[in-house]
């Protein structure tokens, strides 16, 4: 079988990162299909790490096997045009036109590729599966595998969820994710609060990972409380003030890695000030794979979107989670529809911590705006007080997400059964 992935990056390398891990998965299961990737965005993919040419019409996909990326805008100049005078398609969808179509998070079709899709005189059947954005929102399970309309009777279409619940497709754990959880949560659950040759354990492996990552961490940094920020503008300055109070009371330096992007302004504002016992780490970009383990090798992530929303979840520590902005402050829905999903893991007997976390989220991710000057006095002190409450419960979340499989294979297998 061979699928066609759509992908618009529209989210920095958010839309990108989802479609890469989901490509990998897909290439790693035991019957792997052909993928053909198409993007208005290679040049997001070059960053997550792939040998990527922007100005090539077709190339490989990285070194995964019968995969290859094509460029949303069609063939070159050189290459015939098709009769309505659109775009030419690459001569590989002319010889082998679309018959199962990804289009990741609603983004639409390039018109080459619709017009292939669509062609009257094609006699075989075509599928087209909308691969919507993760949600913890209800009706993620109501519209898992529904049918949807399309204008022509030859080509169907079905809705495909990812989720935190039964009855959805559940996330991507593509082989190196796991490699890395399976690493690195033993030796975070060792080490927390256990003895110090766990804790020497946990330093050794950090200091590991800082070298191949290329970072630069200050002298110690190795055992510190590790806090990666990955997230949209904030105003940071009282979560800076409360990780200072953390380190005092806890007697143990803590360092932010300030991932590069929106949010690298705001970090070094407010996390690069010199307040006492806090260190400021600027990440350069990492690949995906880097990146990934350095959420695992942390205690309390701030991450942002989707995929790295995923990873923290299935890591099992404590996270904090900022949201796309929506218009309307429509985000705080899907805030509190996460942490309902979560609740039945932390609260109780954790409720009290429970209730911490839910106004921290809360209060993180009320904005109108994405704006350095926005938010601020989130409360994080009284979570970072209650970690040791919360972890267990987020342990349990992270395991009953990696029971429900993979989705990539339930995709496949979902695909199987319709074609």
């Amino acid at each position: 079988m061979t699928l066609d992935i759509l992908c618009k990056v529209v989210d920095n390398y958010g839309d990108a990162g989802v479609v890469l891990r989901l490509a990998r998965a897909l290439s790693e299961l035991p019957d792997p299909p052909a993928l053909r990737v198409v993007t208005d965005g290679p040049e997001a993919f070059r960053a997550l790490g792939l040998p990527v040419d922007p100005a090539l019409d077709a190339q490989p996909f990285g070194s995964l096997p019968e995969a290859r990326l094509y460029a949303w805008r069609g063939a070159g100049p050189a290459e015939a045009a098709v009769p309505s005078g659109s775009a030419a398609p690459h001569p590989d969808f002319v010889r082998s036109p679309p018959r199962v179509v990804v289009e990741c998070f609603a983004c639409g079709r390039p018109d080459w590729l619709d017009e292939l899709l669509f062609d009257p005189a094609d006699g075989e059947p075509r599928l087209v599966v909308n691969l919507e954005h993760l949600t913890a929102e209800h009706w993620a399970v109501e519209l898992h595998r529904m049918l949807s309309a399309t204008r022509s009777g030859a080509v169907r279409k079905r809705i495909f969820m990812p989720g935190f619940v039964d009855g959805t497709g559940g996330l991507v754990l593509d082989r190196s994710f796991r490699a890395s959880l399976a690493f690195w949560r033993p030796l975070r659950d060792a080490a927390s609060p256990g003895s110090p040759a766990a804790r020497e354990a946990l330093a050794a492996a950090r200091a590991d990972l800082s070298r191949r990552a290329g970072l630069a961490l200050p002298d110690g940094a190795e055992r510190d409380f590790w806090v990666p920020v990955f997230s949209y503008e904030h105003d940071y300055r009282d979560m800076a003030a409360d990780l200072s109070a953390y380190a005092r009371e806890s007697g143990r330096a803590v360092t932010v890695l300030a991932a590069p992007g929106r949010s690298g302004d705001s970090a070094r504002r407010a996390f690069g000030r010199g307040l006492e016992g806090l260190r400021l780490v600027p990440l350069p970009f990492l690949p995906q794979e880097t990146w990934d383990e350095l959420v695992l090798a942390s205690n309390f992530p701030i991450v942002r979107g989707e995929d790295s929303w995923a990873r923290a979840a299935l890591g099992g520590e404590p996270f904090l989670w900022h949201a796309y902005l929506q218009e309307g402050a429509h985000q705080q829905v899907k805030v509190r529809a996460f942490l309902d999903a979560l609740a039945p893991f932390v609260a109780p007997p954790g409720a009290a911590a429970f209730a911490a976390l839910e106004r921290l989220h809360l209060a993180f991710n009320e904005r109108l705006a994405d704006s350095p000057d926005s938010g601020g006095a989130e409360g994080l002190l009284p979570v970072l007080r209650s970690l040791q409450a919360l972890k267990p419960g987020f342990a349990a979340f992270s395991d009953s997400l990696a029971a429900r499989g993979d989705l990539a294979a339930h995709l496949m297998t979902f695909l199987r059964e319709i074609v």
